[in-house]
C-alpha cells in the first residue's frame, strides 16, 4: 500500500466510510489507482474519469470509454483496459489449497483428467492458472462464481476457454510474473495478438 492514497471521487469516499477499515482501504487503494491509471491513458483529471464503480460489484465506464476490471491479491493490483469486454484476475503463487481436491470440486471431468500423473507441485500450478483463466472469463461475462466456476472450461495451454451453458467463448492470456499469476480474457473474436501489460 502507497503512504498517500490516490483520489477518489465523494461518492466512493461515503462508500468508505461503510466499509471496515480494511475494505475501505483496499477500496479507496484499487479505485485510486484506476482513475490514475485511466487519467493517464485518456488525458482526464483522475475525478473526470466517468467510472462507476460500488463496492462488490464490477466497475464499468461511461458509454465510449471502453470497458474495464480489477483484481487483487494480498500484495498486487491488476487493472485491465479494453475498448471490448475485458476481464483479469491474479493470484499469488504461493496461496495455499489442495490442488486434487479444489480441482474435483470445482473443475470438470476432462479437466481433472489433466491432472492425473501429476506432482503435487505440477498440479498445483495447472489448478492456479486453470483457476485465474475462469476468474478472468467469470469477469469478462460479469458473472458469479458460484453458478459459473464449473460452467467455464479451459484446456490446458489452449488460446480460448468457453461457457457450457451458454456458449461463451472468450480468448485468454495467461502468464506468470515473479510470485503472481494473472489471466486476461477478450472478446474470443478479439484480434489482440498479445495484451500490452505494464508493471509498476
Amino acid at each position: 500500500m502507497p503512504s498517500k492514497l490516490l483520489p477518489i471521487s465523494s461518492e466512493e469516499k461515503k462508500w468508505v466510510q461503510k466499509l471496515t477499515p480494511r475494505k475501505g482501504l483496499t477500496y479507496h487503494f484499487s479505485r485510486g489507482c484506476l482513475r490514475h491509471a485511466m487519467s493517464s491513458m485518456m488525458g482526464l483529471e483522475p475525478l473526470d474519469i466517468p467510472l462507476k464503480a460500488y463496492p462488490g460489484k464490477p466497475p464499468s465506464l461511461a458509454e465510449g470509454f471502453g470497458y474495464v476490471s480489477m483484481s487483487h491479491c494480498s500484495d498486487a493490483l491488476l487493472i485491465g483496459w479494453s475498448s471490448a469486454k475485458i476481464g483479469v484476475d491474479i493470484e499469488r503463487n504461493d496461496r495455499h489449497f489442495q490442488a486434487h481436491k479444489l480441482s474435483k470440486r470445482f473443475f470438470s471431468k476432462d479437466e481433472n483428467c489433466e491432472m492425473e500423473n501429476l506432482t503435487t507441485s505440477q498440479a498445483k500450478e495447472l489448478v492456479l492458472k486453470r483457476w485465474v483463466i475462469k476468474e478472468a472469463a467469470i469477469k469478462w461475462q460479469n458473472g458469479k462464481i458460484s453458478t459459473n466456476l464449473n460452467q467455464w472450461i479451459w484446456e490446458n495451454k489452449s488460446s480460448f476457454a468457453y461457457h457450457k451453458k451458454l456458449g461463451y467463448r472468450v480468448k485468454v492470456y495467461e502468464q506468470n510474473h515473479d510470485q503472481w499469476t494473472y489471466a486476461i480474457a477478450l472478446d474470443g473474436d478479439s484480434v489482440t495478438r498479445k495484451p500490452i501489460v505494464c508493471l509498476h
